[in-house]
C-alpha cells in the first residue's frame, strides 16, 4: 500500500465536485450519468458519508455510504467506490473499504452491502478475498441499458455484496466442487443444471477478462452473461449463496455452498 495517500471524509461543494473528474475517468460516463455534488452533498448532509482518498492533495479515489434497509436489516449502502485508473494496483481500494468499514462501525453498522457486476473478475477477487463478503441476491439488468464505458453491451445484471462487519471471514470453499457452469474450449461453455441441486458446493466459470471478450466477440460475452444469470439464479433459488471466488491457471469461478 501507498504511505503517501491519505483518507478523509470530504464533505464541502469544493472537495465534493473534485470527485466529477475521477467519475468520468473511472467509468467513462457521460454527464448526465455522473452523481452530481449536490447528490454527495445531500448523502453526507443527511448521516452517509463521502470518503476520498488523496495524493499529493489531489484526489484520486472516493466512495460514497448511506443507510439502507434490507429486508428487516438497517446497513450501510456503499453506491460507488472508484480509483483513478492510474493509481490502481497500490492497495487505495483496500484502504477505502477498510476506512469506511471503520466510519461503519463507529456509527452502529453491523453490515455493509453494495452491488458489482458479477463478470469483472477482478472486482469479485477483491471483493471476497480481499474483504470476505459473501452474496445472496443476484438481480437481472438492475439498472436498465448503462452506456458508460465499463457497462455497455451488456445488461446490467448485479450480484449484492453482504460484508458482515463483525463476522470472521467465510470459511474456505469445498475441495470438491460440481462445475454447474464451465468453459470447455474457445467459445465453448456449458451451463448444466441437475433436476436436483444437492451438492456440497457448486463453480461458476466466469470470464478472466470480460473487457477484453466484449471486445473480440460481444455475442460470446452476451451468451456468457446469460448462462452464468441462469445458474446463479438458479442456485440462488434452491438455498445457495456465493461464499468464495477462485483465480488459477488463466481461469475464475465463483463458489457457491449451502447458506448456514
Amino acid at each position: 500500500m501507498n504511505p503517501a495517500i491519505t483518507i478523509r471524509e470530504l464533505r464541502s461543494m469544493a472537495d465534493l465536485a473534485a470527485t466529477i473528474g475521477l467519475q468520468k475517468a473511472v467509468w467513462r460516463m457521460i454527464d448526465i450519468e455522473v452523481a452530481s455534488p449536490h447528490t454527495l452533498k445531500a448523502i453526507v448532509h443527511t448521516g452517509g458519508s463521502v470518503l476520498g482518498a488523496e495524493l499529493d492533495g489531489r484526489l484520486v479515489g472516493f466512495c460514497t455510504g448511506f443507510a439502507a434497509w434490507r429486508g428487516e436489516q438497517l446497513c450501510l449502502w456503499s453506491h460507488m467506490a472508484a480509483v483513478l485508473p492510474s493509481q490502481q494496483g497500490q492497495g487505495i481500494g483496500q484502504r477505502l473499504k477498510l476506512a469506511q468499514r471503520e466510519w461503519a462501525l463507529g456509527r452502529g453498522y453491523a453490515v455493509i452491502a453494495w452491488t458489482f457486476d458479477p463478470l469483472q473478475s477482478g472486482n469479485a477477487n477483491f471483493n471476497f478475498n480481499r474483504l470476505g463478503i459473501i452474496a445472496r441476491r443476484y438481480e437481472v439488468n438492475h439498472y436498465g441499458a448503462m452506456n458508460d464505458g465499463i457497462n455497455a453491451g451488456l445488461a446490467s445484471d448485479r450480484l449484492e455484496a453482504h460484508w458482515q462487519l463483525d463476522a470472521p471471514h467465510p470459511s474456505p470453499p469445498p475441495e470438491a466442487l460440481t462445475m454447474l457452469l464451465r468453459r470447455e474450449g474457445a467459445g465453448d461453455w456449458r451451463c448444466e443444471i441437475p433436476p436436483a441441486l444437492d451438492a456440497a458446493g457448486y463453480g461458476i466459470e466466469i470470464p478472466l477478462d470480460i473487457g477484453a471478450l466484449k471486445k473480440a466477440d460481444i455475442t460470446q460475452a452476451q451468451q456468457w452473461q446469460l448462462a452464468v444469470r441462469e445458474g446463479m439464479v438458479a442456485l440462488l433459488a434452491a438455498g445457495y449463496v456465493v461464499s468464495g471466488f477462485l483465480r488459477q491457471a488463466g481461469r475464475a469461478w465463483y463458489v457457491l455452498t449451502r447458506a448456514v
